[in-house]
């Protein structure tokens, strides 16, 4: 039975570098920085394993702590996402996140993976940087788990390993963390590219009747979440009550219709605080609030800093690099 690293500690680092046969010193593994920022991103965020015969997953269904990236790079292997059962072959992309309940049945013998372990904390830095992104960007990688790439795609996902094998391999090197952050953003990008380009496709978005009352909700919050921030009105909007709506929303993406509209005013204000030079008030006026001082402490909630202080940060941070 593989392993399951139930949590990135160094201890079970090297359990799970035992159980799937790696060696202590794999130049794959875990890169120590001296920096205590960066060591803990390698230890507790992010790892990278190429040309692996063995993935963290159990023979009997279980949920995973962490996510992973993997790309088939020979042989196959039969895994399981809930239900559904997938076969992973050469060139197959699979995206697993954090929570979700998978299994391993078989591989070949000539089975080779290379896959990026992720926490969701990663993950969630990674996708709120890429701005705007549709929350049906959230729905699709929930529900699909397994991309059988094209010729030119497993090329450039390919690269995505690579680029980042290769940077890990000299540990002298600043600003790993934000070279591999940015990186990840590029390869889910690419992932939401897929998406996009089966726009027209009739078997993008289930016909069951809550997933396509999910998929109009995301539609109104795009056209609406400044002037509109409450469940009531998009609940209105789509002739059901808000507590039917929060249920869909909280089943078919795994957050709540709140968090996604509060998501979409944050990023909103992030975006405008690091790449404008509106001042607070006018950024006040432009996201709709009533004054700054709501704006101040809906921001302090969600962020626990002020806009000015995150401002600030972002500032200093861009200075240093």
């Amino acid at each position: 039975m593989l392993y399951l690293c139930i949590r990135f500690t160094m201890k079970t680092n090297f359990l799970m570098k035992d159980r799937l046969g790696l060696s202590a010193n794999s130049g794959r593994d875990l890169i120590t920085k001296k920096d205590e920022d960066i060591k803990g991103f390698f230890e507790n965020d992010f790892k990278i394993f190429i040309k692996e015969k063995n993935i963290p997953f159990e023979e009997q269904l279980n949920h995973l702590s962490f996510g992973i990236l993997g790309l088939c790079i020979n042989g196959n292997a039969l895994i399981d996402v809930y239900t559904q059962e997938y076969n992973v072959s050469e060139g197959g992309l699979v995206v697993i996140l954090p929570n979700q309940l998978v299994s391993i049945r078989e591989k070949s013998s000539d089975f080779r993976m290379n896959y990026f372990i992720v926490s969701q904390a990663l993950i969630n830095d990674v996708v709120s940087g890429i701005y705007p992104l549709s929350p049906l960007f959230y729905i699709h990688i929930r529900r699909k788990h397994y991309y059988q790439l094209a010729s030119d795609e497993i090329y450039r996902f390919k690269e995505y390993y690579n680029l980042i094998s290769n940077r890990m391999k000299f540990d002298d090197l600043i600003y790993q963390k934000e070279y591999i952050t940015n990186t990840l953003r590029l390869f889910y990008l690419d992932l939401y590219s897929n998406l996009k380009n089966r726009l027209t496709s009739k078997d993008l978005v289930s016909e069951t009747r809550k997933e396509r009352i999910a998929y109009n909700f995301f539609l109104l919050i795009i056209d609406h979440f400044k002037e509109n921030r409450e469940i009531y009105y998009y609940a209105n909007r789509l002739c059901i009550t808000p507590k039917y709506l929060t249920t869909i929303i909280k089943q078919v993406s795994g957050r709540s219709a709140k968090e996604w509209i509060n998501e979409y005013i944050m990023m909103e204000i992030k975006y405008l605080l690091k790449n404008t030079s509106l001042n607070i008030q006018e950024i006040t006026v432009k996201t709709m609030f009533s004054n700054q001082a709501s704006l101040g402490r809906f921001f302090k909630k969600h962020t626990g800093m002020s806009p000015s202080e995150y401002r600030l940060a972002r500032k200093k941070k861009r200075n240093n690099i």
